[in-house]
């Protein structure tokens, strides 16, 4: 947390269930960063309640595990856009 606060960070990832917490206390914690990062949650139990709370509470995206590559790479990809401001893969200038 110390290194996220200190160097601005387009992604951050994690695990839903954390040894000293869960995804939803780096949610929280990263709100009082100046430019938090956006952040991605983990789990080997990506379901609909899971996502939806994510999605719901601030949260970037959830990737399931295992991981695929292909998958990873493109929510990397367009989280990276939307902080850094750039439009979305497949995105033209002047669409809503």
């Amino acid at each position: 947390m110390a290194f996220l606060a200190e160097h601005p960070t387009p992604v951050a990832i994690c695990e839903s269930a954390l040894p000293d917490g869960s995804w939803k206390d780096l949610l929280a914690w990263l709100a009082h960063i100046s430019r938090p990062p956006l952040l991605v949650v983990t789990s080997r139990l990506a379901d609909e309640v899971l996502w939806s709370e994510v999605l719901n509470l601030g949260g970037y995206n959830v990737l399931a595990k295992p991981l695929v590559e292909t998958e990873v790479r493109h929510v990397l990809e367009n989280a990276w856009r939307r902080w850094t401001g750039h439009q979305a893969i497949g995105r033209h200038a002047g669409s809503a």
